[in-house]
């Protein structure tokens, strides 16, 4: 594990190590009774979920709160969330929802917020305007409703399979595979 963060370039303590660890045991515990992740990912959890997460940290401000947009199973917030980043994570689901607040809660994450709403329901307060999401909706769907609630100088970073020619973004990482088991790109956008 500290040899894939390490190729990553990544900022991560050994407490937050012991975190992640906790963290994917609650999920792995919890999946057993609800439905948030497939037989599938649990062999690929620490290279696809925690590294690509661990990646989102390189885009993002940490002297600003962070909006997870349909946090679903907890990647990529919960993982910034023990990176010390503020989060804000938005999730509508009830059963998903649930599970976030009580991982929060277990972990001791006094700087993740959990709120039971869809993006277009939120409001945002004044400092919150730096946005996350993987694989909820097309990038220009998510801008188009970021832009109406937190307004001009809000951030997304998304990840994306490949960048097409001529795309207008702020900045991106190339997702290195391996430590990653898959290739992509995290891209910043700004409204």
């Amino acid at each position: 594990m500290i040899e894939d963060i390490e190729e990553l370039s990544a900022d991560v303590n050994e407490s937050q190590l012991d975190l992640f660890g906790k963290f994917a045991g609650t999920l792995l515990n919890r999946s057993t009774r609800i439905n948030l992740i497939g037989p599938r990912e649990r062999d690929r959890l620490w290279r696809r979920h925690f590294l690509e997460s661990i990646q989102y940290a390189l885009l993002l401000d940490k002297d600003r709160a962070v909006v997870d947009i349909g946090s679903g199973n907890g990647f990529p917030g919960m993982i910034l969330a023990i990176m010390g980043f503020r989060m804000i994570l938005l999730e509508p689901r009830r059963k998903r929802y649930l599970f976030l607040d009580c991982a929060a809660s277990e972990l001791g994450l006094e700087n993740c917020m959990t709120v039971p709403v869809r993006l277009e329901r939120f409001t945002p307060a004044e400092g919150e305007k730096q946005f996350v999401a993987r694989a909820v909706a097309p990038p220009a769907s998510l801008l188009a409703e970021i832009s109406e609630i937190a307004g001009k100088g809000s951030t997304l970073v998304y990840r994306q399979p490949e960048i097409s020619v001529g795309e207008e973004f702020e900045s991106c990482i190339e997702l290195n595979c391996p430590p990653l088991d898959r290739s992509g790109f995290l891209v910043q956008y700004r409204v």
